[in-house]
């Protein structure tokens, strides 16, 4: 059998048995030493979604996230690690496994689905307690066994626990899982079903990414508050999908701030159809998307987002994705140094990948985050696109690379402000201030901004919609900050946007 190369940010079933039928595993201590060190050699190379480890024989379902040649390595080191402990034990020689693992590339829903279902009810009977398979961490949301899961895909792919609970017990009889009777490990049969005919490698490699975006910059913001954590709700879209919503109050440094995720998907709604120029559209979105107002009117309130559009046709088919998002800030008393360092954080970021990226997305962002109605911007920009297609310089992978390169900059273009600004001295008068420009962000949000529009036109969760707008904010009438000051100078900036690198 032709083995297949394990290739970065795929899907693979992973599998092999003792030599000859031989057993490999003698005891639960040896099923248990076997996945402390999976979790010791493979854990930077690929993440472990599911397992199931038989006397005879092991399944794994994992997405590779390191290149072809490490990722091989590190199962050859932990085959090798655990060949050579059994064997000492037992006091036997020679090869303990196959010659070469088996590995199968998931290349549709469906098959990963069946795989998954598949490795669960090897034990065919009490399949639904066996200790060593990763059932019951799905059912329980719980890590066992010395190994970590990595959930998130699965969770998103099949909705909810009892959905998990449901698909098994429909492939209870295991012969139809597959299009051939599987009855054990002999034939290591393909369990592909249909392929896939829209990108899953995009949509699924960003989701993945904007969750553990989210874990980064939520850890960063609590470590600089020192005092208020986030508040975690999860929660779900009727229509179909759902989000993980992170909100942060009263702290030391933040009085309020919101990092959220979300993918939805279903029917687009008749308003956005409309908006889009389509007829019997299907869609899937997903993104990060965060807000933070500090306490202090010294430090800038941030906004940005990342996400990723998919819609097809009634078949499936991809009719059209793309790429949109950015960063942006918005301070109340303006610091030159601070306006610059955030800028050529963005810029560096955008340097890496094209040098005309970051003067056109920064006048982008001019642009677009600006209060018409007011003859005013609402900060002092940063980075805005959207609608960023494939083309012949640039494939959906390659601005896969672009926006995370933005994604990953952000705690750099915005902590080290925040750490030099939060123990500055303030007035009563500069927090009034402060307020009075909330207003102008609590305008541009509701009345020009597309994300809020978008997200209100598919049914998104209102908390996490609205969770953008600060706590406290005032609207004064008529009011003109004194000539000369402080509060002047950063009006004239609004008003007449700077190129700052």
């Amino acid at each position: 059998m032709k083995l297949e190369v394990l290739e970065k940010n795929n899907y693979y079933h992973v599998y092999n048995r003792g030599i000859n039928g031989c057993n490999i595993f003698n005891s639960d201590e040896n099923k248990l030493y076997f996945l402390k060190l999976a979790s010791k050699y493979l854990k930077n190379n690929v993440d472990i979604v599911a397992y199931c480890l038989m006397d005879n024989h092991y399944h794994f379902l994992i997405q590779v996230k390191n290149d072809t040649k490490k990722t091989s390595q590190a199962f050859s080191n932990f085959f090798n690690a655990y060949s050579k402990a059994f064997n000492k034990q037992n006091q036997r020689t020679g090869s303990l496994f196959e010659k070469h693992f088996k590995r199968k590339k998931i290349d549709s829903e469906d098959y990963f689905k069946k795989v998954f279902c598949y490795i669960h009810l090897n034990p065919k009977t009490n399949w639904e307690n066996y200790n060593f398979s990763s059932y019951q961490s799905y059912l329980d949301n719980k890590q066992r066994n010395t190994i970590y899961l990595e959930k998130s895909y699965v969770l998103n792919l099949f909705d909810d626990i009892e959905n998990i609970k449901t698909v098994h017990h429909s492939y209870k009889n295991i012969s139809q899982i597959g299009s051939k009777e599987i009855s054990d490990l002999q034939g290591f049969e393909n369990l592909a079903g249909r392929k896939l005919q829209f990108n899953k490698l995009v949509k699924d490699k960003f989701y993945n990414y904007i969750q553990q975006l989210q874990d980064t910059i939520t850890s960063k913001l609590e470590a600089i508050d020192g005092k208020a954590k986030f508040q975690e709700d999860l929660w779900k879209r009727p229509e179909g999908g759902g989000g993980r919503t992170r909100v942060i109050e009263n702290g030391n440094v933040f009085e309020k701030g919101g990092v959220n995720i979300s993918g939805v998907h279903g029917k687009l709604p008749d308003s956005m159809q409309k908006y889009f120029g389509v007829e019997d559209a299907v869609f899937f979105a997903c993104g990060l998307s965060l807000v933070i107002h500090p306490k202090s009117p010294m430090v800038p309130t941030v906004h940005a987002n990342w996400r990723y559009f998919e819609m097809y046709d009634q078949d499936g088919n991809i009719v059209d994705q793309w790429f949109g998002g950015g960063q942006d800030l918005t301070p109340y008393y303006l610091f030159d140094e601070d306006a610059k360092h955030f800028h050529q954080t963005c810029k560096t970021a955008c340097d890496k990948h094209n040098p005309e990226f970051y003067p056109k997305y920064k006048a982008r962002c001019d642009e677009y985050f600006y209060n018409t109605h007011r003859n005013e911007a609402r900060g002092i920009g940063g980075l805005f696109f959207d609608y960023c297609k494939a083309s012949d310089d640039m494939t959906m992978e390659n601005w896969y690379d672009f926006v995370t390169e933005v994604g990953n900059s952000f705690l750099e273009a915005y902590v080290p402000i925040v750490e030099k600004r939060k123990d500055l001295p303030y007035t009563q008068e500069q927090r009034d201030w402060q307020e009075i420009r909330r207003g102008r962000y609590v305008e541009f949000n509701l009345v020009h901004d597309k994300g809020t529009l978008f997200g209100l036109k598919t049914n998104g969760r209102i908390e996490s919609i609205l969770m953008s707008l600060p706590p406290h904010v005032q609207w004064v009438y008529d009011h003109h900050p004194e000539e000369g000051s402080d509060e002047e100078k950063l009006i004239d900036v609004l008003q007449n946007p700077r190129e700052w690198v």
